[in-house]
This record gives C-alpha cells, structure tokens and sequence, in this order.
C-alpha cells in the first residue's frame, strides 16, 4: 500500500519495479486499473516514455472509445494493460481479457475508486486474477472503508506512506 500527496511520484514508483520486473522475465504481466479514462491515459503515457526502446507492450482499455482496437491489441499479449474498471470487467465477461494470466495488480488511487463506486467491479476483477499474485494499491488517503477492502485483497500487507511538508519560502533552510 503506497500512499503519498498528489504529484509525489507513486506512478513512477509502482511503474518503474513492474518494468524491472517484465525485462528479467517476458511471461509477466501488470494489470493496472484507475478510477477514469484521464488517469489511465496519463498512466500509460508515463509507461510508454519510460520503456521506450525496451520491447515491452502496453494496451489502454478504456470506455469512451471503440472497444474494437483494445480488443485487436489485447490480442498481442501485452505486458501492462491499462484501464478503468468497468472496461476491463467488460473485456473480461467477452473473454477478450484473461485476467487469470495477470500476477500483478496495481489500483491506482483506490481512495477515489470507491469515492466513484467502482467496488464491486473492482472486487469482481481482484476474483479473476491469478494467485500468488503481487497487488499494489496506491492513494492520496486512505479512508477506513478503503482499510477494510485491501483487508481483503492483501496477504500481509506493507504500507508506505510518504508525506511531503511543504515549506514558506520566507524560511531561511541551511
């Protein structure tokens, strides 16, 4: 469980381990869902710039857009997908996204997917996923409805809350 302001950098720091970890080993794959379509571009265009060069493949599952080029990329067995919860539910109910080859889950700003109630479709994505499985769960807060759920998403959790104080610039800092 990562938690940290806005703007902190938690994208970076679950992408960047999932890339290290598909480059030592191909067959991996990351499921990572966010609560809105803005997010999920945002996401995967961060991954994008981060592996360029690397061979590694990512497919953006969103609504709002034609599922049948998502469809067409998903068939390429990406190593991330990225989407938003009722799309990939949906791919999934098709039998177009196989959520059972994904070892790895990260919900990004799981604070605002519930705020959205997006619960059960997250809860119905968690069931279909492969165990062992690594899952990273990532917000701004943590609100003790959110406590509850990881409870039972996570096996021995570890949670990694950075806050950054800000400082008045009229401070003089040695």
């Amino acid at each position: 469980i990562g938690m940290a302001n806005t703007g902190t950098g938690k994208t970076a720091a679950f992408l960047i381990p999932l890339i290290e970890k598909m480059l030592k080993n191909r067959n991996e794959k990351a499921l990572v869902v966010a609560p809105t379509r803005e997010l999920a571009v945002q996401i995967e265009e961060e991954l994008r710039a981060f592996t360029s060069g690397m061979h590694l493949f990512s497919v953006l599952c969103i609504g709002g857009v034609s599922i049948r080029p998502q469809i067409r990329l998903l068939q390429r067995q990406p190593n991330f997908v990225i989407g938003t919860p009722g799309r990939l539910k949906d791919l999934e109910k098709q039998r177009k996204l196989f959520l059972g080859d994904y070892k790895n889950i990260v919900l990004d700003e799981v604070d605002r997917m519930l705020d959205m109630g997006f619960i059960h479709d997250v809860r119905y994505i968690v069931s279909r996923l492969s165990t062992p499985r690594q899952s990273l769960f990532f917000s701004a807060t943590l609100p003790q409805s959110a406590k509850g759920i990881m409870e039972n998403f996570l096996t021995n959790p570890v949670t990694i809350s950075v806050k950054i104080r800000e400082t008045p610039a009229n401070i003089d800092q040695d």
